[in-house]
């Protein structure tokens, strides 16, 4: 008997008897489920469905989970929008809830108001990664309610976790009074995926002159004057923007794309970006700097280096203190830094120190902390 038919019944029943039924498709639910790890076995990491997809914008949640599978945990990528359950980097993508073990977790979270799903596990050891400023989900919370926002479950999820991760000292700052003991956990590169041999991709433009990139959203957090005031300043050079054009920014940005020597690419799959960046001779990261911008650790910074790509920012606080990283805030001394990154692009000992650099901050090296942390508080395994 399936649970569909027990709906139907149920349905039609008065509400003292659909207790019961209930009880059953609970049963026949949990018996679908894949059986969790054993004693003293590695959890199973669960990452619970969000607007996240594997294959598109990857970022520190999906290359995080990965990292938990390549240190021998089963992992489990819950989204809904897969047409059928796949494995990809020892992770195992699936389309529901029912199709992860019920005890024997790990839950990594990076938003907060997955706690109500807390309930469904037995037990679960939490890690809830603060990875950017809270002030990021506001634009996208106007007119909710109070109760359905992250600043509203953000405290709970905290005093639930075992481990609570932030990507940037900045944060740490900002949250160290709610989590005395969190770990700081920079963001990382998957340093194999920007250094395999790759294609020329065949829509990437450009001309005479180098290549000046930029990977990943375009939203209300980029310098669209700054870049715009550049682009005027350096005629000669291409301006290429691969990723999505958010909804707020699609208007600044079409303005933008006026421009003879910007073009704006669209969003590709995080498997078709290293061959983009690759062909870079510069990246960018054009940010407006705030409190938001200010607490963020690029992934593409990482990404950038290590295919041996030099980078100008904005002076983000990561950048800063990254070396080959150089940085500015107006357009003159923007442009002048892309002129000296040019020269660094020419430089076979800066791309050998890039990579060097980029190798130390790879997904599997950024985890460990949180691996230790757990092992300390014997809540890797499931117990004996």
């Amino acid at each position: 008997m399936t649970s569909r038919p027990i709906r139907a019944v149920a349905a039609r029943l008065p509400e003292p008897l659909k207790v019961p039924l209930r009880a059953i498709r609970r049963r026949l639910r949990d018996a679908r489920r894949p059986a969790g790890p054993g004693p003293g076995e590695p959890r199973a990491v669960v990452y619970l469905p969000t607007w996240a997809r594997w294959d598109q914008m990857r970022q520190r949640p999906q290359y995080l989970t990965a990292a938990f599978a390549a240190a021998g945990h089963p992992v489990y990528f819950v989204d809904p929008r897969e047409p059928a359950p796949r494995t990809v980097d020892g992770v195992r993508i699936v389309t529901s809830l029912d199709d992860v073990p019920r005890s024997g977790v790990l839950l990594y979270v990076h938003y907060a108001p997955l706690r109500e799903l807390f309930e469904a596990f037995d037990d679960p050891a939490i890690v809830y990664d603060i990875h950017d400023d809270l002030t990021i989900y506001e634009p996208d919370e106007v007119g909710m309610p109070w109760e359905r926002t992250v600043a509203a479950h953000h405290g709970a999820t905290i005093a639930a976790a075992d481990v609570t991760i932030v990507s940037l000292d900045v944060l740490a700052d900002r949250h160290r009074h709610e989590a005395p003991d969190l770990i700081v956990v920079e963001n990382g590169v998957d340093v194999a995926a920007f250094t395999r041999t790759t294609e020329p991709p065949a829509d990437l433009p450009g001309g005479d002159g180098p290549v000046i990139g930029y990977h990943g959203a375009v939203s209300y957090w980029f310098d669209f004057d700054l870049l715009e005031a550049v682009a005027r300043l350096r005629p000669a050079w291409t301006f290429v923007l691969v990723g999505p054009v958010l909804e707020p920014a699609q208007e600044v940005a079409a303005r933008l794309a006026e421009l003879d020597n910007v073009r704006f690419v669209g969003e590709r799959s995080s498997d078709e970006i290293p061959a983009y960046v690759q062909r870079f001779d510069v990246g960018l990261i054009p940010f407006r700097l705030d409190t938001m911008t200010e607490a963020v650790s690029p992934l593409k910074m990482y990404e950038y280096l290590a295919a041996g790509v030099p980078v100008v920012s904005t002076p983000l606080p990561a950048a800063i203190k990254t070396d080959g990283v150089r940085t500015a805030d107006d357009p003159e001394t923007f442009a002048a830094a892309i002129d000296a990154a040019l020269g660094d692009r020419r430089d076979p000992r800066f791309a050998e120190q890039a990579r060097r650099q980029a190798a130390a901050a790879e997904w599997t090296v950024r985890l460990q902390p949180v691996l230790d942390r757990l092992d300390a508080l014997g809540r890797r395994r499931v117990p004996r």
